[in-house]
Parts: C-alpha cells; sequence; structure tokens
C-alpha cells in the first residue's frame, strides 16, 4: 500500500474511533465537522459506524439466545409459513443482518434455528457477501463444539441457512453464578478445541464472547456465529484457496464486542487466531472471577484499558484460582500477539494437563496431607521444566494421530529424566508406550516399558488415574489378566469419574469379554467426556464392527478421520466395513491387501497368516497359526470371541478349545 493511500486509512480510522468514544446523538455533527467539506471522507467513516453498529446490533447475539424485540409486529414476520420444507414456529430475535426463527423440518422431525435475509434487503449486496460468508464460514466447521449449519437455500425469493437449534444456556447466563476450576477449564478446553478446528481451515471467529458459547444440557459447549467471521487466503488449494472470500470489512474498520475484543481489533488492525486467543483469555478470566479483565465507565476508557492497563490478579476475585489458570489466561491477554499462545491448539497443550489435574482431584475422596507436596519437589524450576514437557507429550498423544506417539514417548521420558519424582512423567510415558506398542515391531517392548512406568507412577501417586489405565491397558492386552484390567480400569473412574480413556479402555474389555452392549455404553460415556478424541471415535467403529453393523462402522470410522485423515487403524477399519458390504473396490483403495486378486506373500505372519489359511479352506494350518498366537498372548485375540474376522472359524469345535485356553466364554 503507498504513502498516500496508509496516510488516508490512517485519517479514516483516527476520525472512525474518535466518533465511537461519543454520543451516537452527535456523531454526524462531529463526522462532518472532522471531514472539512471532504465528502468521499465523510462517506467512508460513515459506512463504517454503519458496519459497526450492524454488527453489533445482530451478531453479537446467538441464534438460540436473542429475544424478539419488544412491540415488534409480528404481521412482518414469516411466522406460521413454509419456507422451502421449514415451518417457521416463532420468532426468535432480529437484526441488521436479518431474522432468526424457531422452525421444524418435518422431513428429519427436529427442530431448526431458521436465520432468514429477507428479500428486500437480498438485492444489498454487501449484506448477501455476509450472509453468505456466515454460511461457508460455519458450514466448513465439522465439530461437536461447532453449531452445526444443515442447509443453506433460497425459497420464493427468501434466502436463508438452516442451522442446529441449540438447548441449554448461554455461558453469559451461566457466569451469573459462581463456576469452579474445573468447570471453567472443561468449558475452555471444548472452545479452544473448536477454534482450533476453524484456525487450521483458515477461519478466524473474531466474536467470541460469554453470549456466543452456549452450554448444552449435557454439559457440552457450542460455538455460536461465525458471522463476522474472516477468512484467511491461500495460495493452496482446498477450503481457503477455493473461496477467495475478501475479509471481512477494511482496514481501520472495527468488529466484535466491546469488552472481548483484543488490542489489535480495537485500534483496527490486523486480525488473526491470535485475537481469538485473547477474546477466550477475557471469557476464563470472566468465568473463573466473575469481573472482566478491562472496563470502564466509557467505552474510551474501556478502549484504554484494553490497550494499556494490566488485570487485576484473578485470586484477589477468587482465591480457589489455580495458579497454572491464571498463569495461562493471563499469557492469553498479553497485548502483545507475539507474547500469547500463537494458536488455539498451543493453548490446548497447557489446558490439557490443567485439565486432567483439576479432574482427578475433584475425584479424589482422600484430601492430601498438608506438605506432601512440597516433599515430592523441591527443586521449582526444574519441576516447572518437567511439566512443560509433560504438557508437550500430552499435546502429541492427544492429537490423537498414529505418527505422533514416537514424540509423545521422547517428551515424557526428557520428563522423567529432568524430574524423576514426577507421577504425571511416568503416567504419561506409559500411555504413549501403550499406544506405541500397537507398532507390532516394538509390541513386547512397549507394554513392558509400560508397566514399568505404570508401576513407577503409582509408587509415587497411587492415585494417579493415568496409571491405573496404562496398567489396565497392559493387563488386558499384554498379558490377558482380565480380572486385574477390570479392576485397573474401575480403579481409575473412581480417581477420576471423567476420564475419556478410562472408559474406552474399559468397554473394549467389555467386549472382549462378551458383553456387547454394556462395552458400547462405555464407549459413549467415553465419548462424551471427551468429543473430539480420535480414539473414542474409532473405538466406537470396532463396536459397530462387532455388532456387523457395518454401515455404523463407515460413519465412525469416518469420524476419526476427519480428525486424522492418514490414521492406519480407521482407514483399517473403513476398510474392512466396505470389504463386509460387497464393496471390494473402495476396500482395496485403503487395504491393498485385501484385492481378490493379491496373494499372500511369504513373510507373512500372525492374524493375516491365519485368514490366509482359513480363507484357502486349509483348517489345520490356521488353527495351528492361531495357537502359536495364542501362546504368544498376541493383542491381536482380545476380540476373538466376538469380533466378526474370526466368523469363518467360528463353526469348527476347535476354535472353543481356543477361547478356552484365553479363558474366554465359548460361543
Amino acid at each position: 500500500m503507498n504513502q498516500p493511500v496508509m496516510d488516508h486509512w490512517t485519517t479514516v480510522k483516527r476520525i472512525h474511533q474518535s466518533a465511537l468514544d461519543i454520543d451516537p446523538s452527535e456523531r454526524a455533527g462531529f463526522v462532518d465537522e472532522s471531514c472539512g467539506g471532504d465528502e468521499a471522507l465523510r462517506r467512508e467513516v460513515q459506512e463504517l459506524l454503519t458496519y459497526a453498529a450492524e454488527a453489533e446490533s445482530f451478531l453479537e447475539r446467538p441464534a438460540v439466545d436473542i429475544a424478539p424485540r419488544p412491540g415488534a409486529s409480528h404481521e412482518t414476520t414469516l411466522v406460521g409459513r413454509t419456507i422451502s420444507h421449514y415451518q417457521v414456529l416463532s420468532l426468535l430475535g432480529a437484526g441488521g443482518m436479518g431474522e432468526v426463527y424457531l422452525a421444524r423440518d418435518p422431513r428429519l422431525d427436529r427442530t431448526v434455528a431458521l436465520k432468514i435475509l429477507p428479500g428486500e434487503l437480498a438485492a444489498d449486496a454487501d449484506r448477501m457477501q455476509r450472509f453468505t460468508r456466515e454460511a461457508k464460514a460455519a458450514s466448513a466447521l465439522n465439530h461437536p463444539n461447532v453449531a452445526t449449519i444443515y442447509d443453506v437455500g433460497e425459497s420464493d425469493g427468501i434466502s436463508f441457512i438452516v442451522m442446529e437449534h441449540v438447548e441449554g444456556e448461554t455461558l453469559l447466563a451461566r457466569i451469573s453464578r459462581r463456576m469452579t476450576p474445573p468447570e471453567v477449564v472443561d468449558i475452555a478446553v471444548q472452545a479452544a478445541d473448536a477454534l482450533d478446528l476453524a484456525h487450521s481451515k483458515g477461519i478466524t471467529h473474531r466474536d467470541i464472547k460469554p453470549a456466543n458459547l452456549m452450554l448444552t444440557r449435557r454439559g457440552g459447549v457450542k460455538v455460536l456465529d461465525f458471522g463476522v467471521a474472516k477468512m484467511a487466503r491461500s495460495d493452496e488449494g482446498g477450503l481457503t484457496g477455493d473461496w477467495s472470500i475478501e475479509p471481512v470489512t477494511a482496514v481501520g474498520s472495527v468488529v466484535g464486542s466491546g469488552p472481548y475484543m483484543s488490542p489489535e481489533q480495537i485500534v483496527g488492525g490486523d486480525v488473526d487466531s491470535r485475537s481469538d486467543v485473547f477474546s477466550l483469555g477475557v471469557v476464563i478470566y470472566q468465568m473463573t472471577t466473575g469481573q472482566l479483565p478491562f472496563s470502564g465507565s466509557t467505552r474510551a476508557e474501556m478502549k484504554d484499558r484494553i490497550l494499556h492497563a494490566t488485570p487485576e490478579t484473578m485470586v484477589r476475585f477468587n482465591p480457589d484460582t489455580p495458579s497454572e489458570l491464571e498463569r495461562i489466561t493471563l499469557k492469553c491477554l498479553d497485548k502483545r500477539t507475539v507474547g500469547r499462545y500463537q494458536s488455539a491448539r498451543e493453548l490446548l497443550t497447557d489446558l490439557w494437563p490443567l485439565k486432567r489435574r483439576l479432574d482427578t482431584d475433584a475425584g479424589r475422596s482422600a484430601v492430601t496431607p498438608a506438605g506432601a507436596d512440597d516433599a515430592l519437589i523441591t527443586d521449582a524450576p526444574r519441576a516447572s521444566e518437567a511439566s512443560e514437557l509433560v504438557a508437550r507429550g500430552w499435546a502429541h498423544l492427544r492429537s490423537g494421530s498414529f505418527f505422533e506417539v514416537s514424540d509423545a514417548v521422547s517428551a515424557f521420558q526428557a520428563a522423567t529424566v529432568i524430574d524423576p519424582t514426577s507421577a504425571a512423567a511416568y503416567a504419561g510415558l506409559a500411555l504413549a508406550k501403550v499406544a506405541q506398542a500397537t507398532d507390532r515391531r516394538m509390541l513386547v517392548e512397549a507394554y513392558g516399558e509400560a508397566k514399568t512406568a505404570a508401576l513407577r507412577a503409582l509408587a509415587l501417586d497411587d492415585q494417579s488415574a493415568d496409571a491405573q489405565v496404562a496398567l489396565g491397558q497392559v493387563m488386558f492386552m499384554a498379558e490377558w489378566d482380565w480380572i486385574a484390567a477390570e479392576r485397573s480400569f474401575q480403579r481409575a473412574l473412581a480417581i477420576n469419574p471423567n476420564h475419556a480413556e478410562a472408559y474406552l479402555h474399559y468397554g473394549f474389555l467389555k467386549e472382549a469379554l462378551g458383553d456387547l452392549e454394556r462395552g458400547f455404553n462405555l464407549k459413549l460415556q467415553g465419548l462424551e467426556c471427551d468429543s473430539t478424541s480420535v480414539l473414542a471415535h474409532l473405538l466406537i467403529a470396532v463396536s459397530c464392527w462387532n455388532q456387523r453393523r457395518y454401515d455404523d462402522v463407515i460413519v465412525w470410522a469416518n469420524k476419526a478421520l476427519d480428525r486424522d485423515p492418514q490414521h492406519p487403524f480407521a482407514r483399517e477399519a473403513l476398510a474392512g466395513a466396505y470389504w463386509k458390504m460387497g464393496d471390494l473396490e473402495r476396500a482395496s483403495e485403503l487395504a491393498p491387501h485385501m484385492r481378490s486378486d493379491s496373494t499372500a506373500p511369504p513373510e507373512i505372519e500372525g492374524f493375516t497368516l491365519v485368514m490366509h489359511y482359513a480363507e484357502a479352506g486349509e483348517l489345520d494350518a490356521a488353527f495351528e497359526h492361531l495357537h502359536r498366537l495364542i501362546d504368544a498372548r498376541d493383542p491381536v485375540l482380545v476380540h476373538l470371541a466376538v469380533a466378526p474376522q474370526w466368523d469363518s472359524l467360528r463353526a469348527d469345535p476347535r476354535f472353543n478349545e481356543c477361547l478356552v485356553r484365553m479363558k474366554l466364554r465359548p460361543a
């Protein structure tokens, strides 16, 4: 941008910002005087003021929480009409960007929120562009913590978006009642996870605030109204590059909601994902303390404090504030973008370990004796460094990516070296080693090291739910001690009733023991605890596989692949489902070894070799190799009693003999 243009925008921005600081009734005169007869300048300033007013009047209120305007005439609404096939039930609210109705979708028998741009406004190219942008921004985000877009269309000259109608209450309403640190962190994790997905697709929300965070009746969080979202340009193909959408506003304009705006939003500067991090930091501060970190009696005073003031310590307003939560929040609120978390994913790397600790503390029935923590670690810098490594390990492990497991192992191992008294480091290492054991080349070694690490963690902290889960996995998958495994999972859930992995692996165990319904329900509980878990979606796909519901396997495996497109086990599950349904072409695309013309190479072993002999009708050879796998306690056999891949052997009496050897219930 050349200097004259920059100078012009500086003038526009200065007049615009000054106009926002005075009473609306005096703005027109102020703008006329400030522009000194420059009609083009006056028009540009006035357009920015109009846009900001529209955004503030409508977009700051979520579709599920808007109240109808007092005295609004229902004669001008669409109540009672049918738009496309949606039956309009009531008016939820209206603003500069259109109207929102509660409607019914008779085809799927569900209520929806119908957001409409009336026909008389559809001729306004600017409004139409913003309307379309909102639909594209939100529909691109397939995430359990983002309000779902069901449909976008036009009927009888009326453009509409159909979105999920979320039942519950806004965080704005919830903040009026005291919130505990575990509640605060749980909401922050879910909101940050939704933003992480949005940012990965080049979308910045730009209006994160309590009114745009909906709390469902089951404890979930829904991020609403990506209506002021900004799409990042990209030279690459795909989502961001193909849309070619201009930024929402011109340089120098301000979009957002006062107390929650970042410093760069306040001055009309460039906005990216770090602005959302700042806004979420304001929300976390408010949830914890019941106060805003920056406030003022006038708009000008509030803006000045956002730009220059340091927030009061959170513990002053809430003595129960964990020091780590305060550190995380203040880092979000750094006025310098380079001083903040650089992404929602980076923020999550600190929130996840804190959430696990708070959940565990909340689940403990015994009170830790005074001074016990001080006896464990006296070297604060060393403990801090180890804690950062543990957080990094969890970030890799929590990503759900099979390809980040080795990075998780490295981080946890480094933490144990720096601080040999860290139970969290050993527990994380144990779980990472269990994950690493899925690589058959490392099977025996990894399970052995997982058991050692889990026992070391429990020696340091017998209330470590993570260590109990890891130990349960070793007992289950490696040692086939079903009773000990169940005991460990139950202990983990007694310590932390919200431990997603405990539910998931316990469910996997119950299925191995023949209780498919109980196993499936336990996994669903795990999904409720962590709706973003790749492992949860994958193991639910396995449940559907064991129940011979192959169409559902496809649904759940695809959900896992949405979160990790290269996950090998999700691809294998999807291929298996297509194979069982007779779609061999799709199956072979995902797993070439399933091709009908493929031959078994001489070096194949284990499960694949058993299947090769079984499909060839050589049952003696199949059972011979099956017994060898039992001798080695191969983890691939834990679902021998229930999994459909063994159906070709099930009618042979020798199959029940194999189950008896494994102490599993005969079919």
